[in-house]
């Protein structure tokens, strides 16, 4: 009678119609069918299916008002709304990625706190500020000021994601933790294209329109802030409260871990320092992070150029702009992931990080070629003819699909490679300085790759794709030392 009670008060967080359970003799469930299970929750082991179903939930809402804040989007308004400069539009494309590096102090936060208040606060600061854009006025100094205010927004918002990998560590078990954030990516990611998508048809139609299109997107944030307190973490009670009601010192020791106090996170040495400490000690991580650091900068200096290329050179006229440039740089490279995740989130549990990290960087140095050819067709379409505009948004597509392809696999890959290398107590500040690494790579490669642009031109592009294949040699000599030493690439069937 017990397990019916229980398989019953379970069945209060599923679908409605999703699950008929039947019970042999010693109460022992032995068959479960499901008529209703859209969401796949069936295909998980049972005690992961509640965090996971609110987790969608949570998702559907608040990924309206991440599709606005987290990618290129606000970068096209500062250079079609506000008609920025060149550096403007670079400060603009390296925000979202520069607010990473503040992942290392969230990250040292989160350790011995409770995730869900913590998760609550970044989400509701990020909210606020990136609501209140609409009374910024359009001007040389408002664009400024819309600058400002996305990196605010931008800056909290990476605290949400190191949070949500700490989520993700407690909640699902190895063996299916690709195949899960693969799903969720897709709920995130499918419901960030549409907004997008709508946002630019509607700018196109009034440029000024980001003056109730942001606001309108932080109402929908505000709604999925209220889903965060029914998600759960598996084991933070005891982890919050460990035996003899005292935690340990040590603070990067094995086991329980007690929060680092708010003095020494305001300190840039403590932190800093911890970060060394890490790398200093965990050579194959650190090894590690160097590839991340080649494929992220290869990627991140042609953004901007992108950006600029698009929006400045490719003459689509006013009436499209916003609809083409928000679709070649960001509605296409997303529709593609969201195709690709769940084979990436199966190869990922095949195969393990690093291998996986290879075929993902394969994809990266191929969409750069693309991006290569595109650029020169467009900056010298006075030798090619009138027939250059649709030859050139279709190379730019072709980019765009590769690129998609490459950010699905990155998108797992980033979320959970440093798992492979952390041990559980550890996970968040492994995170923290993996993401901090992609900020610092984030601040610098745009500015770095629009003044090389500036500066040489089309080159720009070869040494973006010199970048790439250095990190593709370093990826692949892990994947092969990690083979002849026998290191399981295989995930294990823990939680953590």
């Amino acid at each position: 009678m017990k397990a019916r009670r229980g398989n019953a008060k379970f069945a209060r967080y599923l679908p409605n119609a999703c699950y008929a359970t039947r019970l042999d003799s010693g109460n022992t469930l032995i068959s479960r069918d499901c008529s209703l299970d859209l969401l796949r929750i069936r295909s998980l082991p049972f005690f992961c299916r509640r965090n996971y179903y609110y987790e969608i939930r949570q998702l559907l809402l608040w990924c309206v008002f991440v599709g606005l804040v987290e990618g290129q989007f606000a970068s096209v308004v500062v250079s079609k709304t506000f008609h920025g400069s060149t550096l403007l539009i670079a400060v603009a494309s390296a925000t979202p990625f520069a607010a990473h590096i503040f992942s290392l102090f969230w990250g040292m936060l989160c350790i011995g706190r409770p995730k869900i208040r913590l998760a609550m606060f970044f989400s509701t600061g990020s909210v606020l500020c990136a609501g209140v854009v609409g009374i910024i006025p359009i001007s040389p100094r408002g664009a400024i000021w819309f600058i400002c205010q996305m990196a605010a927004a931008q800056i909290l918002l990476t605290g949400t994601i190191t949070v949500r990998s700490a989520f993700w560590k407690s909640n699902y078990p190895r063996s299916v933790r690709g195949q899960v954030a693969a799903r969720l990516q897709l709920v995130r990611f499918m419901v960030s294209v549409v907004t997008v998508l709508i946002a630019s048809a509607i700018c196109d139609r009034d440029p000024t329109a980001y003056r109730f299109v942001f606001p309108g997107a932080a109402l929908f944030g505000i709604l999925g802030i209220t889903f965060l307190p029914r998600i759960h973490i598996r084991g933070e009670r005891s982890e919050l409260r460990p035996p003899g009601g005292r935690p340990q010192t040590d603070d990067l020791g094995s086991g329980m871990v007690e929060p680092f106090s708010i003095t020494a996170l305001l300190s840039p040495g403590h932190v800093f320092g911890q970060m060394y400490r890490v790398l200093k000690e965990d050579h194959r991580f650190a090894q590690y992070c160097a590839a991340q650091l080649l494929t992220g900068i290869s990627n991140l200096m042609t953004i901007s150029i992108l950006v600029a290329v698009i929006t400045r050179e490719l003459d689509t006229g006013d009436a499209w702009g916003f609809w083409v440039s928000t679709g070649l740089i960001v509605a296409l490279p997303r529709l593609v992931m969201l195709a690709s995740l769940n084979r990436w989130g199966r190869l990922f549990d095949r195969i393990g990080v690093v291998r996986f990290r290879v075929v993902n960087v394969i994809f990266w140095t191929t969409t750069l070629i693309f991006g290569l050819a595109a650029t020169l067709l467009t900056i010298n379409l006075d030798s090619v003819g009138p027939r250059y505009l649709p030859l050139a948004v279709f190379l730019f597509a072709i980019r765009g699909v590769l690129y998609g392809l490459g950010i699905g696999g990155g998108a797992l890959a980033w979320n959970l490679g440093h798992l492979h290398f952390a041990p559980p107590e550890k996970a968040e500040i492994y995170m923290g300085i993996h993401v901090s690494l992609t900020g610092m790579r984030g601040l610098i490669a745009p500015l770095l790759g629009m003044w090389l642009w500036n500066t040489i031109g089309w080159p720009t592009w070869l040494i973006a794709i010199a970048c790439a294949l250095c990190s593709l040699l370093v990826f692949a000599a892990m994947a092969r030392r990690e083979r002849l030493e026998g290191v399981s690439e295989r995930p294990g069937d823990s939680v953590a």
